[in-house]
């Protein structure tokens, strides 16, 4: 029996006229039984993936089995998480007598790359298969087709016909060429994620670039699992405080690039606390300590410092930060519910971080070159895994 093993991305079950991963290693296989593991976000696309896959052929009518329990939503992102539930349901469904195959190319970069890993660390065959995009290059900026009626998206699935254009791609060997690993690990670090590259970066043999390139990797993952300062930034002759401040903002950035936006707007009220704290004191020494005394509290938060700003007429940055005022209202909603973020609020995030930026700059005298730290970061690796 043929066995199809596949998480499910954004891009399943179609977008841009074209098949998902999912499907497009379906229609090329024809796999037996098809096992999808959905996360909490997509398991709304159930119906519409299996419809896009009975679509296929009429004789072709696979086995599909939804693995339980679903994925949470916060371990999409682990990459240890992952490596550990998804090796577990491989070992669940794997036998020796069917042949397995495994889509690398939906869900997460970080469940991509730890299906990558097993792949490659196992002793059990699996024929792992990556599919490209229809334009040979990246989806970003490529709109998704989710509010879209599934009957029409088939209709128009320029995939859906018997001679379409295969892009499928295998190691002839069951385990991934070093070629594709490097293109793979070059993908990852071009959607920040450091810690699912250096994880495959570290399967690689030695080559030239490569021990500098694990070098920065290392220092990146580490300080951000310590949410420390990385090396590069410590050299740099600013103030501690000056430091903290940029590090925080660039990885608020940092999570919005991954998707991962609900870590970056738990983050964006400390650090406007942390700066507006710091330009209180600065600039009327000895005032928070007095507000504390006298208003009996342990610690201020963002709204007394606004109420401070308010009472010494601060009014630039006062208009500056309610944004973030605006903004901690669906922080707390979000602490107190399982739902994922709406379109709106996305939006609300979006101006918000343009006013942080903003903030971040004035009061510590950044450049807009200083920004393009992860940029410049990712250039360097690039080079590097040439």
């Amino acid at each position: 029996m043929k066995i199809l093993i596949s998480a499910v991305g954004n891009t399943d079950p179609i977008r841009n006229f074209h098949d998902g991963a999912l499907v497009h290693i379906a229609r090329k296989y024809r796999p037996d039984k098809i096992i999808i593991v959905f996360s909490e976000e997509l398991i709304s696309k159930k119906d519409d993936i299996e419809k896009v896959i009975r679509s296929i052929d009429n004789e072709y009518v696979p086995e599909i089995v939804y693995h339980e329990p679903i994925i949470l939503n916060n371990d999409v992102y682990v990459f240890d998480t992952m490596y550990d539930q998804f090796d577990a349901i491989i070992q669940q469904y794997y036998t020796k007598d069917d042949e397995f195959i495994l889509n690398l190319s939906s869900a997460t970069p970080q469940i991509k790359s730890a299906l990558f890993v097993i792949n490659r660390l196992s002793e059990i065959n699996v024929k792992a298969v990556q599919v490209s995009t229809p334009a040979q290059k990246s989806n970003a900026g490529v709109g998704h087709d989710d509010s879209e009626d599934i009957d029409a998206l088939i209709d128009t699935n320029e995939d859906n016909i018997p001679e379409f254009i295969d892009r499928t791609l295998e190691d002839e060997a069951e385990k991934f060429s070093y070629a594709l690993i490097k293109k793979t690990i070059r993908d990852f670090i071009q959607r920040y994620d450091y810690k699912a590259a250096l994880e495959l970066a570290n399967q690689l043999p030695d080559f030239s670039g490569l021990k500098e390139a694990r070098k920065k990797l290392q220092d990146i993952v580490d300080a951000l699992d310590r949410q420390d300062i990385p090396q590069t930034l410590k050299n740099r002759k600013w103030s501690d405080e000056k430091k903290k401040v940029f590090n925080a903002y660039l990885t608020i950035e940092l999570q919005k690039e991954r998707g991962n936006f609900s870590e970056g707007l738990i983050r964006i009220k400390t650090l406007t606390e942390f700066i507006l704290e710091d330009y209180i004191d600065n600039r009327y020494p000895g005032l928070l300590d007095r507000y504390v005394d006298e208003s009996e509290k342990y610690f201020l938060g963002i709204w007394d410092y606004s109420k401070i700003l308010k009472e010494k007429k601060e009014w630039t940055l006062y208009n500056q930060i309610k944004p973030m005022i605006n903004m901690n209202t669906s922080r707390n909603t979000l602490a107190h519910r399982l739902d994922p973020l709406q379109s709106e609020e996305l939006r609300q995030l979006g101006s918000v971080l343009k006013n942080l930026k903003a903030l971040v700059k004035e009061q510590y005298q950044f450049n807009e070159k200083d920004f393009n730290f992860y940029k410049e970061l990712n250039k360097e690796l690039l080079e590097l895994l040439k």
